[in-house]
């Protein structure tokens, strides 16, 4: 059902000057006395009007003036049709109990207090109102569907607090959308954490009432949030907040071996503690005793496998060329290899070689979860369902990487231009010879492969190239020029991957850029770049676990990736601050965001009036109506 509603109901207001041609046609209607006449011969000849008749035109032309003023103050108010069904059927009010789960609420007693006090919230809420229960961390649950009290109790029963952080903006937006359009409140039953401000981005409906209640705080709390490796020692950082005791024991355990035990005296704040050498394999775990504040944060963990190499395949050109285009393959091929791959030592990658038909083929070469990147060097033989295949890695967050070289190979990489339908081209050019070799010059130095390099990167510049490929450029990012000034490295952002364009080969044939010191940096930077979205971080935060992971684990410790690989899971060490707003900022963050819902709100409204634009309607319309009593007020005058 549509409802009429105003973008500025100020502008109503005016529709009370409506009022002033009926006050001034009453004013005007003077009763006239009667005199008595003595003759009426002289009348005779004077013409009669019907004074019924009259009346009538004046007030039809009173109520002309009228809606004329009345049509100009709704045209100023910008009426728009909005939906009233959604009202209409959320026409009881509620009141949603927003519980906060995160381990900030896991000190002893916390969880008791907590629960008290969303009964008693549960118990307060006014006859009439469904009640419904939304507990959050950072992420939001809803436990209780709006509705009669005892299953809202039970759902407070039930609900206890983890190990994920806390986001007050995600669960106040969470409730917000349980009330919906209903009259309501929010009942926040909270530790009051100040960093729980610090993400989220939900708001909060305009008009919702919002009260707190406070759960407390622990007296104090010490925490292990950091675990770095040195050459000669690890250091572990210790934070203490609050009264907890200063004196405490430190622990180093490496696949439940202890290590060692080291006693501190824990200062306010962050103290870092010295340890032995971690081991070159295992599983490190640094705990401290703590027995006053958060259990989930006094131990952390530290994967010591050294890491796997990132997978990188590079596709090669396929037959039907001649036996220079199979030159430069190899000869390409041969230096990424070795770059990647150096001697007998494992490196940071493990390049695979494949041609581009075997690749394109029916029982291709599956680019799985462990593909870091695509190395594209030659594009003939690769045909469309090989290009299909390139482009959906990509797309899916994969990283390839063009080598523009084989200048021979005019059916190629040429036609590689419609590889993600027209969206980025690749922008490849015939093939440039230069009497004069060219330089490469980094164009961005704060990109991370440009940043990785360092000093080399102004070395790159000593590289000479005596065969490029001019590139368009497009909406994509140039990294690097050529010194004549044609793009040598461009960037484009395809979905959720990366795509890089370098304009020449990585051969020696027509360069010697593999026989320079800044050959293996910068294929390095590269791939590593592109391979950012795989798996290189081997620690995650709970909840920001892999999802490759068997069981995305709710519990910090070590667990197993998808690809076979471990990874380690601990808390954020910024839930361990149990630092608290007091009542009166936390009311004041939820009003920022309940007038940053308003200003939604009102764009919305802004939205649709200015695609239905009634107003244009009613100036018509008013217009219609000022000659219509224009006509009629020359014919009675």
């Amino acid at each position: 059902m549509l409802g009429l509603s105003f973008l500025v109901p100020a502008f109503l207001v005016g529709g009370l000057a409506a009022l002033v041609p009926l006050i001034l046609h009453l004013r005007r209607r003077e009763r006239l006395p009667r005199l008595p006449f003595s003759d009426i011969r002289f009348l005779r000849d004077v013409p009669v009007e019907q004074a019924r008749r009259r009346r009538l035109r004046e007030w039809l032309l009173l109520a002309l003036r009228v809606a004329a003023l009345f049509l100009l103050a709704l045209a100023f108010a910008r009426p728009f049709l909005n939906d009233t069904d959604a009202a209409a059927l959320a026409s009881q009010s509620a009141t949603v109990v927003l519980i906060d789960t995160s381990f900030s609420m896991s000190a002893p007693a916390q969880l008791a207090a907590a629960r008290g006090l969303a009964l008693e919230a549960i118990d307060a809420a006014p006859d009439g109102h469904l009640v419904g229960v939304v507990a959050f961390d950072t992420r939001t649950r809803v436990v209780a569907e709006l509705g009669e009290r005892p299953a809202a109790r039970s759902a407070i029963e039930a609900v206890s607090p983890g190990p994920r952080g806390t986001r007050y903006a995600d669960g106040l937006a969470a409730a917000g959308a349980m009330i919906g359009t209903r009259d309501g409140r929010i009942v926040v039953v909270t530790d009051l954490q100040a960093g729980g401000w610090n993400a989220g981005d939900g708001l909060v409906p305009p008009g919702v009432d919002v009260s707190i209640r406070d759960a407390g705080r622990p007296d104090g709390n010490l925490a292990i949030v950091a675990v770095e490796s040195e050459p000669t020692q690890t250091l572990a950082v210790l934070f203490r907040a609050g009264t907890v005791s200063d004196d405490t024991i430190v622990s180093l355990r490496v696949d439940d071996e202890l290590l060692a035990e080291v006693a501190v005296t824990a200062e306010p704040g962050h103290t870092t503690v010295r340890l032995p050498v971690l081991p070159e394999a295992g599983v490190a775990t640094v705990s401290v005793n703590d027995g006053v504040g958060y259990g989930v944060d006094d131990r952390r963990y530290r994967l010591l496998d050294p890491p796997a190499p990132t997978p990188v395949l590079i596709v090669v050109g396929g037959g039907g060329g001649d036996d220079g285009d199979a030159a430069r393959d190899t000869d390409a091929v041969f230096y990424l290899q070795r770059a990647l791959a150096p001697g007998e030592s494992a490196g940071p990658f493990l390049p695979e070689v494949v041609r581009a038909e075997a690749y394109g083929a029916p029982t291709n070469i599956a680019l799985g979860p462990r593909t870091g990147a695509v190395i594209l060097v030659g594009g003939r033989g690769l045909g469309r369902r090989g290009r299909e295949r390139l482009a959906t890695f990509v797309r899916d967050g994969g990283g390839l990487f063009v080598v523009g070289g084989n200048a021979a190979d005019l059916g190629g990489l040429d036609s590689l231009d419609s590889l993600f339908g027209g969206e980025p081209e690749l922008g490849l050019g015939a093939s440039l010879t230069h009497p004069e070799p060219v330089g490469l010059m980094s164009q961005d130095p704060r990109h991370p492969i440009m940043g990785g390099l360092g000093g080399l990167a102004g070395a790159l510049g000593q590289t000479r190239f005596s065969q490029t490929r001019p590139l368009r450029a497009g909406d994509g990012t140039v990294l690097a020029r050529f010194s004549d000034g044609n793009p040598a490295l461009v960037e484009h952002t395809v979905g959720a991957g990366r795509l890089l364009i370098f304009g020449a080969g990585l051969g020696a044939d027509g360069s010697d850029f593999p026989r320079r010191a800044t050959f293996v940096p910068f294929l390095h930077e590269t791939l590593t770049y592109l391979s950012a979205t795989d798996t290189r971080s081997r620690e995650f935060i709970v909840g920001d676990s892999p999802v490759g992971t068997v069981a995305r684990t709710e519990a910090p410790g070590v667990v197993e990736a998808g690809d076979g690989r471990r990874v380690v899971v601990n808390v954020d060490p910024r839930e361990s601050d149990p630092t608290a707003v007091t009542p009166e900022q936390f009311a004041a963050s939820v009003g920022t965001l309940s007038r940053a819902a308003e200003r939604q709100e009102r764009d919305a409204a802004g939205g649709r009036e200015s695609g239905q634009q009634l107003w244009r309607v009613l100036l018509m319309l008013m217009i219609v109506v000022l000659v219509a009593e224009g006509l009629l007020g020359r014919r009675m005058a």
